[in-house]
């Protein structure tokens, strides 16, 4: 953001164009002031109320202070609820419990939500002390192949998947609400409009033979119907038969 002259110009412009959300990347790490980037970015949050994504891999404590930093904006700005999100969040495993939980309930608070891609190498975000703070928490795909990780195919519940079996999720229950944060919980990170099986809900569904939402995630069973805006996208029926 600072060390590359022009970056955060570039932001501003996107912003004022009608870009919904700008992003921000380690502001120790990558840019050495923290400080300097985070009151760039939240300067063009306040001016054109757009949203802020910030991808955080900073480790423990330093990182932590990061997620201070970033409340503090929040709280000093007014930003309102889901206007800003902290991607990946390594810190937020690696620190003690009392200050995890302080940073959860302070983030519940704002209106902080937070995602993963859960990766392979990092222990995984908890499930339960999230949902019992209050903050909203999603999966993302992040960069589908890049060199972070080129195993990634932009499947939302494929990184459920991974998220359940490297976090250990086994109980049932546990396995349902990753399920629901993979699928009609995880539209809240890009609309406010009602996602669900649900009337005047948009058109939304993926169809799999699954037994049961459990089943559906651990099994990793293929796609039958694909229907996005009332349109279907992916029918194994047409995959079989292209050309007819």
């Amino acid at each position: 953001m600072l060390r590359r002259p022009g970056v955060l110009e570039l932001l501003e412009q996107a912003a004022a164009q009608g870009a919904e959300h700008i992003g921000g990347l380690d502001p120790m790490l990558i840019d050495h002031d923290p400080v300097g980037q985070l009151d760039g970015l939240f300067s063009i949050v306040a001016e054109h109320g757009c949203g802020l994504d910030l991808h955080l891999h900073e480790p423990g404590e330093l990182g932590a202070s990061e997620f201070d930093l970033i409340l503090d904006r929040v709280e000093r700005d007014g930003v309102g609820p889901g206007r800003v999100n902290i991607a990946h969040g390594f810190a937020m495993v690696e620190v003690d419990p009392a200050r995890r939980r302080d940073l959860l309930q302070r983030m519940a608070g704002l209106g902080v939500t937070m995602t993963t891609v859960a990766p392979l190498r990092m222990a995984q975000l908890p499930l339960h002390e999230f949902d019992d703070a209050g903050v909203r928490f999603g999966f993302g795909t992040d960069g589908i192949r890049d060199l972070w990780g080129p195993y990634g195919d932009g499947d939302v519940l494929s990184i459920a998947w991974q998220y359940g079996r490297a976090g250990g999720v086994v109980r049932d229950e546990d396995l349902t609400r990753v399920v629901e944060i993979a699928t009609r919980d995880g539209a809240a990170f890009v609309t406010e409009e009602t996602h669900d099986l649900a009337p005047g809900a948009r058109a939304d569904i993926v169809l799999v033979d699954a037994e049961n939402p459990m089943d559906a995630l651990v099994r990793r069973v293929p796609r039958s119907l694909v229907v996005a805006g009332g349109r279907v996208f992916r029918h194994s029926e047409l995959e079989q038969h292209p050309w007819e």
